[in-house]
This record gives structure tokens, sequence and C-alpha cells, in this order.
């Protein structure tokens, strides 16, 4: 042995390291468009100073089939391919601004400008023009007989109001119609009837019928999703779509004069919801339902033709293309490297950004119809992965249908104790690379993971059932049962155990508790008293759709709520929190440290002061894996057995 080499790295620097550089990678967030002239992905870079920005990166095809970068545009969130460039939307001198770049990345022409922020860019068929959405930021004090004129307050008669709206209000959409030639905007004016507004989704069903998106919030706290179609020269004719069956959102032009949209089944009784592919043309009749085979829920996200959908729908262990076509009412699927993140189409191929829980996000263009192989663009960096992983269906006793577990081990040794990952959602899965809860720094620290795919997550249709208005009798029982499965096939069952999960992964992870008995309970903005998060929630219609009114069904509530003792005394727990979030109020964490902490438990506690709902900015991801890692260690760390202290001579 070399007495002068430097130490081997331990387990612990081993996972902080790859943390780090996980920290440190551009992610590549979406193919934000796809044209003639190349493809424009949306990546997001981290900063020296912990945060992250977005750019848009250009991609050209060679002759040779080889693609290329060229230019990269700074703060642009989102783009339009349109003949011989792009409509591109940035961020500059705090106002967003709509330009149009030529492919070959020269000066810009700027189109439109605006305070607030831009929700949809909308070609209308002809070319020439586009509808693009805006929202403005409002103000405070604002009141119909100005009652409330010169003070801070933020006022609300519906029940649609929200914090995220009184820490920031929102003023209504405005629809503006934007001329491709750098000519002035020209404003539309649809009239809203009384009780909608519209949503800021927009799409063209022919060159002169405009389909906005629009809500109606109920008293009672339902909210539904529908259209209103606006003849964009004749303003004042506006016609509405709100259906019984289905809510209609995330609109995908096709061409011929129909358009594409996520179909979500209202609540019914005690019925789980579903999501179809819908058709809706320019007459707004009913929309059309496109059933797929399997319980599959589809996604539209383009066309190839005026004939054929292309979705997306998650089965099993991955989300896939298919092509759907509207003649015979056949599905195909689509062959892709790995589960698939986002997709844009034209011209019979697809720009494919995919990932799986051990392969980084990696961007592929190739064609809808096999034979011909694809084109690779690019790929994100990564350390090597430590070790391996594998898929394991699962049958859970008095469970409708199969689930599923991804179990990550060491490459060499065996691991000396286990992490259970929970994901969020609850209609969430493990089918694609994650940058935050990424179970490989868990690994090079010597630890099996296990990737829990409960009831509700997609690609188990069979499932739902189980897991809607069940959580912990349902969906926290099968996850107990799965986890308990893969630690005894891997012989794990006696080894020390974490278990993890961000916002209904961390609900998991503490529900679990008191039937798994870990040693270290990780979990970050979790809900966990139903009512009191249905009540203060954002998103608090979310929760009717599922539970019903938190007063009616109050019971039901608090039978899903967390246990009054969830965890054990003496075992650690830290919990965290973004005090910007607005879809589980930050109390919810306060409250249940307080509350562990009187029973004994050792209880930690973060708030992150800059994060909403997601821990997003880099500089606090590599924080928490600092801090995670640093328990794990701690907790899980087979412990030296005494050594006896000699006898005195």
């Amino acid at each position: 042995m070399n007495p002068t080499a430097p130490p081997a790295p331990t387990r612990l620097a081993q996972g902080l390291a790859l943390a780090e550089a996980y920290c440190t990678e551009p992610r590549p967030k979406e193919v934000a468009a796809y044209g003639d002239d190349g493809l424009l992905l949306r990546v997001d870079v981290p900063t020296r100073h912990g945060a992250e920005h977005p750019h848009l990166v250009h991609y050209r095809r060679h002759p040779d089939g080889t693609w290329h970068a060229g230019w990269t545009l700074p703060w642009g969130t989102q783009a339009l391919p349109v003949p011989g460039g792009y409509v591109c939307v940035r961020r500059a001198d705090g106002r967003t601004l709509v330009e149009l770049r030529p492919a070959d990345g020269g000066p810009e022409q700027l189109l439109l400008t605006t305070p607030g922020r831009v929700g949809a860019l909308a070609p209308r068929p002809g070319g020439g023009q586009i509808a693009v959405t805006t929202s403005t930021f409002g103000g405070p004090g604002e009141h119909p007989q100005d009652l409330l004129a010169g003070s801070d307050a933020v006022w609300a008669e519906g029940s649609d109001m929200t914090l995220s709206y009184a820490k920031q209000p929102q003023g209504e959409w405005q629809v503006h119609l934007v001329p491709l030639d750098g000519t002035d905007p020209r404003p539309l004016t649809p009239h809203v009837p009384a009780g909608l507004a519209l949503s800021g989704e927009a799409a063209w069903a022919t060159q002169a019928t405009l389909l906005l998106g629009a809500q109606r919030h109920h008293r009672h706290g339902v909210r539904n999703f529908g259209l209103l179609s606006l003849t964009a020269d004749h303003e004042d004719a506006t016609r509405e779509l709100f259906s019984d069956d289905v809510d209609l959102c995330y609109p995908v032009p096709g061409p011929g004069g129909q358009v594409a949209y996520l179909g979500t089944t209202p609540r019914h009784d005690n019925t789980p919801i579903t999501q179809f592919a819908c058709l809706v043309g320019e007459e707004l009749h009913q929309p059309v339902l496109l059933a797929a085979a399997d319980g599959l829920w589809q996604r539209p996200i383009g066309w190839d033709g005026p004939r054929r959908l292309v979705c997306t729908a998650e089965s099993g262990p991955r989300r896939g293309l298919y092509v759907h076509d509207l003649d015979d009412a056949t599905w195909r699927p689509v062959p892709a490297r790995a589960s698939v993140i986002t997709a844009r189409i034209h011209d019979g191929r697809a720009a494919v950004l995919t990932s799986a829980p051990d392969t980084p996000p990696a961007l592929e263009v190739g064609p809808l119809h096999p034979g011909r192989p694809g084109e690779h663009v690019v790929a994100a960096e990564a350390p090597p992965r430590p070790g391996r992983l594998h898929y394991r269906r699962q049958r859970v006793p008095g469970l409708d249908g199969d689930v599923a577990s991804w179990v990550c081990l060491p490459q060499n040794g065996t691991p000396h104790a286990t992490v259970v990952l929970y994901h969020g959602g609850p209609f969430q899965s493990w089918a694609e690379w994650s940058w935050r809860w990424n179970p490989w720094p868990f690994v090079a620290c010597g630890l099996a993971v296990v990737l829990v795919e409960p009831p509700l997550s997609l690609g188990y249709p069979d499932a739902v059932r189980t897991g809607w208005r069940q959580w912990r009798g349902g969906i926290a029982a099968s996850a107990a049962a799965q986890v308990e499965s893969v630690r005894a096939a891997e012989g794990l069952l006696d080894s020390p155990l974490a278990l993890m999960g961000g916002s209904f992964g961390g609900y998991l992870a503490l529900t679990t508790a008191d039937l798994l008995n870990p040693d270290l309970v990780v979990t970050h903005a979790a809900p966990l008293d139903l009512t009191q998060v249905a009540e203060g929630s954002d998103v608090g219609w979310q929760w009717i759709r599922e539970f019903g009114d938190p007063t009616e069904w109050r019971p039901l509530y608090q039978i899903n709520s967390l246990a009054p003792r969830p965890v054990r005394p003496g075992t650690r727990v830290l919990l965290s929190h973004g005090l910007q979030d607005g879809l589980v109020p930050p109390t919810e964490t306060l409250r249940t440290h307080r509350a562990l902490v009187r029973q004994g438990v050792r209880s930690e506690v973060a708030f992150f002061r800059s994060e909403a709902h997601p821990l997003s900015r880099p500089g606090n991801i590599r924080a928490w894996y600092r801090w995670v890692l640093s328990a794990v260690a701690d907790e899980l760390t087979p412990k030296e057995a005494d050594t006896p202290a000699e006898e005195p001579r």
C-alpha cells in the first residue's frame, strides 16, 4: 500500500459527490418546438447562486443525419415554429417578450410585450398570425365600491379565493391577434359569461374559429373546465361548451378542423376519475371520447395528418407514444428507447425527450412509422450510476390488478440498509429520471432503494379503484405490503429502514411508518390533515373532486388523514417545506413537527423560504441532500460492536 495515497472516499462522500453532480448538470426539460428548420429544446441551467435559468437551445439537422446545437436564447421558456424561424417567449428587464427569431439565430423582431405572463401561442391556420393569451398582475385594494382602496387587502367573494392570488393578484386573461410581420397586435375581447373565467389556453379549430379554455368555479368548491368559441372577426359572437361527462384541457389543434383535448371525467359518487383523448370541432358539439385499449390514460400531444392523433400513455414501467387511427379506431405504439417525457410531432416524425429511472434525459428524432431508425440529438451528462435496477411487478392480496416497485441495488456488495422512496401525485409514477428524488446517491452509500408504485400510480388502471378515496386503507396498506415483499425477496427484512417522499409521497412515508417501524423518515411538503389541506390549498377543488365537500364528508377526510401517533418514540424524522407552497399549506409541516416532538420523536424541520410546492432550486436541493444523506449515514450505518477495554497489567 502506498502510505502517501489519499484514503478511499467513504460511502457518504460518494453519495454526496453524486448528488452534487446532479445539482450542477443542465436539465433538459421539454421539446419546446419542432419544425422545418430544426427544433428548440428547453433546458434549465443551474447558476452559481443556487438557482436555475431557463434556456431555449436550437438544434439543426445536417445532411448526414446528425444534429448540432446552434444558437441559445437565455431566459427563453416557450416557442412555436413558424415559416423561417420561431416565435419565442422570454423574460427580460422585468417584462415578458414575444419575439420572432429567424432559424439562423439572426436578430429578433419584437411582436408583443407584457408585464405579466404568456399562456398560449396559437398559430392561426393559413399563416401570418398567431393568437397569444396574456395575464397581467393585478393590484391590492380593488373592490367593487372602492371600499378597500388605499389598503393592501386583496378581496374576493367566491370560493375560488387562494393564498397565491392574495400574495400576487392575477388579472384576467387577455387575447391578442398578433401578426408575424411586426405590425401592431389587435386585442380580441370575447364576451365571457358571468360565472366563467378564461384559463389561458387557446387553439384554432378553423381559420376563423378560436377555442378558448374556460373554467367555472362552483360555490361548493368544484371546478369544471370547458371552452368558449370566439369568431375572430366578430368578437361578440361567442359560444360555450361545458360537458357533464368530461373536463377539457391541454388543446392540440389538428389539420382537419378538429382540436384534441385531454378529457378528465368529473366526480360522480364513488367512481374514480379517468382520462381520455377527446375531439372537439368548431360546431362545439359534445366531445367525442377516444377510449384506448387496456384502460390507458392517453394524452394528446400532436397529429400525424388529419386522421391520426398522437398521444402519450403510461403502461406499467413506461410512458409510451401511440398513434390513434381515427378511421379504424386502432392504437399503435411507436417504439421509444425509454419513457417519453415530452414530444413534438412534425411531418410524420417525432422529436422525443425520453428517460428512465436509471437513464438521464436524451433527445431523439425519429419516424412515427416503424422501419426507419431514429437520430440521436443530445443527451444529458451524468456520472456513471453506481448500481443496477430491476422492475418487480407485484400482486397484493385484496388488491384489484397489479402494482409494482423498482429495486435499485449497489453494483458490488450487499446493501446494508433500505431506503424507500414514494412518489408524489398521487397520479404519478417512477417512469422517468428524477433530478430531485433520485435513488442513485443513496445507492452510492451502499443502500438498496425501493421505488414504490402503489394504487393510483399512473400505468396501473386496474388498481385505481383500490386507492380512490382510500389513501390509508388502500394505498398505504398496499405500499407497506409492497415494501415488505421487496425486502423479503432481497434478504433485507432485518436491515435498517428509511421511508422518504415528497407531497403525497411524504404522506405515505409517515403513514406507512406505523406499519413498517423505520429508523428514519424524511418528508417534504406532505399533506397530512386532509381536511385542513382541502380547506387551505390553492387546488382545494381537486380534493373535493375526490373526497367530496370537507364539511359533509369530514369523517372520510379524517379516516384518511395521518394517524395521531404515526411514528414510534425515538425515531428520527426530517420534515421540510417551502414557505411559498400554495398546494399544501406549510403549517401542515409545522404542526406535525410540534406534535412529533411532544410525542418523543426526534423530529427536525427545515423551511425553505424561496420554494413553492416542489423543492426546485439546485442550491436548496444540494443542501437537502447533504442533510438527508448525513442522517442516513447516522441512522442506517451498522454500528461497530463495542470492544471491551483491556485489563490493566
